[in-house]
């Protein structure tokens, strides 16, 4: 629980700093990019009424008399030279506190050119300016012309003057001043409320992981049972699945591990009795030699039978854990088959048994030779166990496709349909009595499967009750 409160919490931070950050950028370059066009506006606009107010004949005649119709919030003056003292003409008597410095550039040949500049006025607040160049088109002009106060009559010449034009930029700073008090509550503000919604679509998101965790933590070794109800076609729903596939899986190696223990429990159990009993019946009083003997061999007997069952578990296991080693080579299946029929012909002589054999197809395979013994010896002794005297056990090889098919057939007791399914299961077997007595453990056949499998082939069967038996062992030929 605290594990997924923790990935909610960081994943949340990481969503709320990515956000908050991203749109503190962009609440910037808003500000930044409007700024920047009211300032260029107010530029181009101050540009095109220096063009505009250039073009005018005697406009400084005309701003002197009063004449002039002024644009709202613009202020309009010229300054000129006249006998070597700055003068200055403006409709509204309003003197823009421009530097002597300032009108000199602009005056000056070199520069000619405009100079935009902002300044601090009280209580206009900020003026932006430009300063033009201004040529008049009459040099003599009168100065009574530009002033109220009585003045001698005289001319002066003007050739060269400054025009400035000041506009003020309360307009455009109250514009910016409100788009960040917007955007100092906005960005606040939705991060705030992306934080609840993250968080809250978050803690959602990973509510399936933790319904995953708590049925995980209530599964154990003694209920596998349980499966996990999430059945979505989104990351979390395939997760689910795999887990309830492994927990499957689990189940049946849990189950299949219990079964294993309690066959093998009660298969050693008769012989281990049968040991203690012999024992004890023995050391209870003087025995004759023949009876000591009889009772050694009994012994002897079941502790050969504990070790066979001991040694077949240990192979059974082994293969579960994958460590079982295997030698492959190419093997020429009718020769190896052969030699070994011709080892077990004698148990079908001491039971009355014919042995046939079909290997006139020359067939090689890459497997382990000691592991095909076993495989093909469990299959033919138990041909031999089951079958009744004057029977007959045929083995034969021939090939099948890409596959070379060994058969081991038996004119035995064979086997109910109701069971085939379960031959090759550990410690199964048909007739429990009858296979004790004849000294079987139940593992033959599932040892016989693994090595099949383990040389990537299979092994399948075929019974008649009453008529006997067919075994087939399926190899890939070596190429």
């Amino acid at each position: 629980m605290n594990f997924i409160h923790s990935i909610t919490f960081r994943l949340t931070l990481w969503y709320v700093a990515i956000l908050g950050l991203l749109l503190t950028l962009l609440g910037a370059g808003v500000y930044f990019s409007l700024s920047r066009i009211l300032y260029n506006s107010l530029d181009d606009s101050l540009k095109t009424r220096a063009e505009q107010l250039s073009g005018f004949r005697d406009i400084m005649s005309i701003i002197s008399s009063g004449t002039f119709e002024e644009e709202i919030g613009e202020l309009i003056s010229f300054y000129f030279y006249s006998e070597g003292e700055l003068m200055h003409i403006s409709h509204k008597q309003f003197k823009i506190p421009i530097s002597k410095e300032e009108i000199d550039s602009v005056i000056s040949e070199k520069a000619g050119k405009n100079l935009l500049t902002t300044l601090e006025i009280s209580p206009q607040g900020k003026l932006r300016v430009i300063m033009t160049p201004f040529k008049p088109d009459q040099p003599d002009i009168r100065p009574e012309r530009f002033s109220k106060r009585p003045q001698p009559s005289r001319k002066i010449k003007v050739y060269q003057a400054v025009l400035t034009i000041a506009r003020p930029m309360r307009d455009i700073e109250n514009a910016l001043h409100n788009l960040l008090q917007i955007l100092l509550i906005a960005i606040p503000l939705t991060v705030l409320l992306s934080c609840g919604g993250g968080l809250f679509l978050s803690r959602r998101a990973f509510n399936p992981v933790k319904r995953i965790t708590d049925i995980a933590e209530e599964i154990g070794e003694s209920d596998l049972s349980r499966r996990i109800d999430i059945r979505t076609n989104d990351e979390l729903g395939k997760l689910a699945s795999a887990l309830n596939r492994m927990i499957e899986r689990l189940e049946k190696a849990f189950t299949r591990q219990q079964q294993f223990t309690g066959d093998a429990s009660h298969e050693l159990r008769t012989p281990l009795a049968v040991l203690q009993a012999e024992s004890t019946l023995a050391l209870q009083k003087e025995r004759s030699p023949e009876v000591y003997r009889k009772t050694i061999g009994i012994i002897a007997q079941e502790s050969a039978h504990i070790s066979s069952i001991i040694a077949q578990m240990l192979t059974l296991a082994r293969a579960d854990a994958g460590k079982a080693h295997f030698k492959f080579e190419e093997i020429a299946l009718s020769e190896f088959i052969r030699e070994l029929c011709s080892d077990v012909e004698i148990l079908c002589r001491e039971k009355g048994l014919e042995l046939n054999t079909d290997l006139s197809d020359n067939i090689f395979v890459c497997g382990d030779k000691k592991s095909l013994v076993r495989l093909m010896y469990n299959l033919i002794s138990n041909a031999v166990r089951y079958s009744d005297e004057g029977g007959t056990v045929s083995v034969s090889l021939h090939r099948q496709g890409s596959e070379a098919v060994i058969s081991v057939r038996d004119t035995g007791i064979g086997i109910p349909p109701e069971a085939l399914p379960h031959i090759f299961e550990r410690f199964y077997r048909v007739d429990k009595a009858r296979s004790r007595s004849e000294g079987g453990s139940g593992l033959g056949l599932a040892i016989c499967k693994h090595i099949a499998e383990a040389h990537k082939g299979r092994i399948e069967v075929e019974s008649i009750v009453g008529k006997g038996s067919a075994f087939y062992v399926k190899l890939p030929i070596a190429d």
